[in-house]
């Protein structure tokens, strides 16, 4: 279980990361918010689209990590398993959420189906 939640972590980190970039950067990197060959129309509101995305992108990344963490300290210390199984599902919550302000956030913004 310590891999899958040293992975949670990575994916966090990654997540946060990438969020961070389109921020500082001021474009949207392919990875999390973007697929790869995406082709954004010329009339997407791209400032709108990282505005509204930043927080949300900072939020999933940061649950992961604590996700992860909090399933590997649950392995020596068997009374945090049930805080470990209630990070998960909620985990899965915000991954759901973010999954569905993407999709919103795509094609709001961006104009992408």
């Amino acid at each position: 279980m310590s891999f899958i939640d040293g992975l949670f972590i990575a994916c966090g980190f990654y997540i946060v990361y990438q969020a961070y970039t389109m921020k500082k950067d001021g474009y949207i990197p392919e990875g999390v918010m973007l697929t790869k060959g995406t082709i954004i129309p010329k009339d997407a509101d791209i400032a709108a689209f990282i505005l509204t995305m930043y927080w949300k992108g900072m939020l999933t990344g940061i649950a992961a990590a604590i996700s992860g963490v909090l399933g590997i300290l649950s392995v020596n210390e068997p009374s945090l398993q049930w805080i470990a199984i209630i990070g998960y599902f909620g985990f899965v919550a915000v991954v759901v959420w973010f999954i569905v302000y993407l999709k919103i956030a795509h094609k709001k913004y961006l104009h992408i189906k």
